[in-house]
């Protein structure tokens, strides 16, 4: 599961200078391993279907076989555009909300999208003031 993790990332976080970093993936691929394992047993079911689905369908939608992980990057970025912007969009926006959640706590990446401190609207625990 988590090959295929990577190969829907690497699509998911390119830009046009290209994939991201190895080691961001590595990261990446290494956070979702244990955000998964501590999740609990119906997110690791929601998220392993949605990405079998993914997996197995995306390519078909650029016309090529199965698997997401047998495609080059820009295949599938075409395929996972493609899936998302069709009916069968549900189980795309499912791993990509998993993934950019675990993604975007990386501190290169916070860097990247000129992310400074905590969050912008301070969290209370207390009802509204």
């Amino acid at each position: 599961m988590l090959a295929s993790v990577r190969a829907f990332a690497e699509a998911l976080f390119s830009t046009e200078e290209g994939p991201p970093p190895a080691q961001r993936l590595d990261w990446l691929v290494g956070q979702m391993g244990d955000y998964l394992e501590r999740a609990g047993p119906a997110a690791r079911l929601i998220f392993g279907l949605a990405l079998f689905v993914v997996t197995w369908l995306a390519p078909l939608f650029i016309w090529r076989p199965p698997t997401l992980r047998g495609l080059e990057v820009e295949e599938r970025i075409r395929a996972l555009t493609r899936m998302e912007e069709s009916f069968a969009s549900a189980p795309v926006l499912a791993v990509k909300a998993f993934l950019c959640v675990v993604y975007y706590e990386h501190p290169d990446v916070q860097r990247e999208v000129g992310h400074v401190g905590p969050a912008t609207f301070p969290m209370s625990l207390g009802p509204p003031s």
